[in-house]
């Protein structure tokens, strides 16, 4: 069996992965030369002289891996009929805006396009009814509005909000809306406020960007609409715009600084949470790049970030939008150790399908979240009359399964983000579709290994000891 491992540098130092503990170590000059003949399968007996002192310690050890199978497999029928914390409800496949980036527009493989079908409230009832008896293990439930634009049927939204509290009086029930923020009057406001939704609106920034991708369908820009009925939002109603977040989509071929420049300046969305994400870039027609200004600008705003925490640079002026990253960072970090190798086990990245973030359609039937394509046949795991298939819910958990050759090898195991929508292949779960999304994965998890290093080499304290020496 293989020794697992990555090695790689940063200014101030040499460092390893170790797959088999889930551990960064810091090297010499002499051991790093050593790992890289162990990463590379050609290590002799002085590399493994110079690294016994880890290899006393329990490092550099061959794999005990031998299968793909994820722990939650034997429990996903309880999962599923008792654990159900979130539900989204597509209350409608129609929308006023045609987003030049939207999922719905025809640059999807297996996705559906733009349509008026809307979910019947009879659906919307069999919704609650089917999370109320699923979520008997969890203290609170999360019900989601999606499309489309689902404030184009608020009124079946006030119904079924109403439904849920007249039939299961005493649950506690979070509400969601995903909106894009053109349709707001007193009335939806009011009941919005009442019923103690959180809003997330999408809005990508300044004027002449967010009127380039978000129009209506008859061409016009929506950022004026927007913008005025989020400042009559504030000024009005500041305890439903204190549960307001934005959600930022940034385009390929976009100026990302002007996003920034923008949520840093406005004095209307300045208090409130913003998100950014790109566009998705999984099951497309016609490939999708970033550019060099995109990237350049994502490495420079993550680096004052990052000086701020180290205390070299005043944290007043990063930007929130990415003080999501350095989050992902923390996380990172406060897990290493704690996800060494078993013998059975299954890579990173898959939730629950089913027991997370289900999606209903407006037909009543169940994916795994609103990620991933409504027209594919492998990513139905079910509909509101029929219940979950067990079957293809476990095998989108077992995903992995599909790649466990390259899985088993791969240094990236532990820390694999990929989930099941990177590997849709609309009527089987594509392996070629897999190992595509495979390198820009593994990228990214060797720039945060990269960055929690650069971090604990000057000085910062990530909040516990270090298994590293540096």
């Amino acid at each position: 069996m293989a020794i697992v491992i990555k090695t790689f540098t940063t200014p101030g130092g040499k460092y390893i992965y170790d797959r088999e503990t889930d551990s960064l170590l810091s090297v010499n000059d002499e051991e790093f030369q050593a790992c890289q003949q162990v990463e590379e399968g050609l290590a002799k007996e002085s590399d493994w002289q110079t690294l016994k002192r880890y290899t006393d310690q329990g490092y550099f050890q061959e794999t005990r891996l031998k299968e793909i199978s994820h722990p939650y497999t034997r429990y996903m029928r309880h999962q599923l009929e008792n654990q159900m914390s979130q539900l989204t409800l597509q209350v409608t496949q129609g929308c006023n805006l045609r987003c030049s980036y939207c999922t719905y527009g025809n640059n999807y493989v297996n996705q559906r396009g733009h349509s008026d079908r809307t979910m019947p409230l009879e659906t919307m009832k069999k919704g609650i009814d089917f999370i109320m008896a699923r979520s008997f293990g969890v203290d609170k439930i999360s019900v989601g509005f999606y499309g489309g634009e689902p404030l184009l049927e608020i009124d079946n939204i006030k119904a079924c909000v109403e439904y849920a509290k007249d039939a299961y009086e005493g649950r506690s029930v979070l509400y969601v809306i995903t909106t894009n923020g053109t349709l707001f009057d007193d009335d939806t406001i009011q009941f919005l406020e009442k019923n103690d939704f959180s809003l997330s609106i999408s809005f990508d920034g300044p004027k002449d960007l967010h009127d380039k991708n978000r129009v209506f369908a008859d061409g016009r820009g929506s950022f004026d609409k927007i913008m005025d009925n989020v400042s009559y939002l504030k000024q009005n109603y500041p305890k439903l715009f204190r549960k307001t977040s934005f959600l930022t989509t940034v385009a390929p071929n976009t100026d990302f600084s002007c996003v920034n420049d923008f949520y840093s300046a406005d004095k209307v969305l300045e208090e409130n949470t913003v998100m950014a994400n790109t566009v998705n870039v999984y099951s497309v027609k016609n490939e999708m790049r970033y550019d060099d200004l995109y990237r350049l600008t994502n490495t420079y705003h993550t680096m004052k970030v990052l000086l701020s925490k180290l205390g070299l640079y005043s944290e007043d002026k990063t930007s929130k939008l990415f003080g999501p990253r350095f989050t992902d960072i923390q996380r990172m970090y406060k897990y290493l150790t704690k996800g060494a190798i078993v013998d059975k086990s299954h890579p990173g990245g898959p939730c629950v399908p089913g027991a997370m973030r289900p999606f209903v359609d407006v037909d009543g039937n169940i994916y795994p979240c609103e990620r991933v394509s409504e027209g594919s046949k492998v990513m139905q795991i079910g509909n509101l009359d029929t219940g979950f298939d067990l079957d293809k819910a476990n095998a989108i958990l077992n995903v992995g399964k599909i790649t466990e050759a390259e899985c088993i090898s791969c240094w990236n195991y532990i820390h694999c983000a990929l989930c099941a929508a990177a590997c849709d292949g609309g009527d089987s779960l594509s392996r070629e579709e897999r190992l595509v999304h495979c390198e820009p994965n593994k990228y990214a998890t060797l720039n945060n290994y990269i960055t929690i290093c650069c971090l604990l080499e000057n000085g910062y304290d990530f909040g516990k000891e270090s298994d590293m020496n540096v």
